[in-house]
């Protein structure tokens, strides 16, 4: 067996800067989604006399241009000179006003005892006053994932919400003529490959944990569930029953795994030991196909794929297997659905001329256990080629939600 040995160890540490007081009440400059009235944000470079802190800017300020939730004001109009202070009292608030930003993150960056540090300080330019700062270390071989944990905590204290920077994808890409298992950083960076069997591997999972990640492979001629734990740097086999082991989703506690099995020839739902492969429970028993299950995020309920109505649609369950609930009532072919963070909104797969990425909100019930709304919105458009599954993010917040032409699109929330 030819697998890829790989050591992730995480060695980002974070420090809280003096921040509120208890008698102070957190404001945030701006509540919404991304993509909506942008807010106007000021980022000068890092007060810094590393050559390195260049890389550092360049990829906060990448992250940030991508985060839909800022526009970066045109340093043109910046009079402020270079290297002023980032702490309160160390610039003036007048020099940013008339630039029209509405936030001002100064970043500081500097090497000490052989490891990198920032300094991010977020500030309210109208209201004249600090919203939040914070520091991080690391080794000088995570300059990368240092910036994108600054650009990650600049978005926290301007909106409280979640960014998806310091985020790895799991992927299956072909490059080497082979369907392998790869990871890479939000922003394309730092890939690294799993796999190295030459067979085709698939429907790569996180766990909660981000540490590691099941996939179905066909190494030994079945498509049996494999497990790759990041921190170990191990593959092994956790599940090898005839027919099918495929369409993995990880608990929130990460016990256990629900999949897709066929030991009798029919697809079923199942859910098993997410340590020893062994099956804890059978959740369907249709004649129809049952697949693609996956876990709300607070593990009550299941989504999944079934055919017992005759054609592909969406379900719900609750997670012991019981109250089944059919969510899609249009198109023939609804495939892959997936929980947003908050558990109320489906995205899935969906034939509609061509293969379209939806959102439905159907996931959020009545008394009765009924679906109360069917609202679906289209939200990507595979006219150009065939999208993939929607599928999770190890962070909690983000999803990727397709591939259009091998470019990954991400939706924060």
């Amino acid at each position: 067996m030819k697998w890829l040995k790989f050591i992730l160890i995480p060695i980002i540490m974070a420090t809280l800067l003096p921040t509120l007081t208890m008698a102070e009440e957190k404001i945030y400059i701006y509540i919404g989604g991304p993509g909506k009235n942008k807010i106007p944000v000021a980022l000068p470079k890092p007060v810094s006399s590393s050559k390195a802190s260049v890389e550092f800017f360049e990829v906060l300020k990448n992250d940030l241009e991508l985060s839909g939730w800022v526009e970066i004001v045109d340093p043109k109009t910046y009079i402020e000179p270079p290297n002023v202070g980032i702490r309160p009292g160390n610039f003036r608030y007048q020099d940013w006003e008339i630039t029209g930003a509405a936030g001002l993150a100064k970043t500081k960056f500097e090497i000490k005892d052989n490891n990198i540090r920032s300094e991010v300080w977020v500030y309210d330019v109208a209201g004249r006053k600090k919203i939040g700062a914070k520091a991080f270390s690391a080794k000088p071989e995570r300059l990368r994932t240092l910036a994108h944990k600054a650009a990650n905590e600049i978005i926290v204290q301007l909106t409280g919400k979640n960014a998806p920077f310091n985020t790895r994808f799991a992927y299956i890409g072909s490059q080497t003529g082979n369907k392998e298992l790869y990871i890479m950083d939000f922003d394309g960076e730092n890939k690294m490959r799993i796999t190295r069997n030459g067979k085709i591997n698939i429907k790569p999972s996180w766990n909660r944990n981000g540490d590691k990640i099941s996939f179905t492979s066909y190494l030994n001629g079945n498509p049996d569930l494999y497990i790759a734990d990041l921190s170990k740097g191990k593959i092994s086999r956790l599940s090898a029953r005839r027919g099918v082991n495929i369409g993995a989703s990880w608990s929130p506690t990460n016990l256990d795994i629900i999949l897709t099995l066929a030991p009798n020839g029919n697809s079923d739902i199942y859910k098993i030991n997410a340590q020893t492969g062994r099956i804890i429970q059978r959740l369907t028993k249709s004649y129809g196909i049952d697949t693609a299950p996956v876990y709300s995020p607070d593990g009550s309920k299941i989504a999944y794929v079934s055919e017992r109505s005759g054609g592909a649609q969406i379900y719900i369950m609750d997670a012991d297997g019981s109250n089944h609930k059919r969510l899609t009532f249009q198109g023939s072919q609804n495939t892959d659905p997936d929980f947003s963070p908050d558990g109320s909104t489906l995205a899935f797969v969906s034939r509609d001329q061509n293969f379209d990425i939806f959102t439905s909100t159907s996931t959020v019930l009545d008394s009765a256990g009924s679906p109360k709304t069917r609202a679906i919105t289209k939200i990507l458009h595979g006219a150009l080629t065939g999208i993939t599954s929607p599928f999770r993010l190890p962070e909690p917040g983000h999803r990727i939600f397709g591939y259009l032409q091998r470019m990954v699109f991400t939706k924060p929330n």
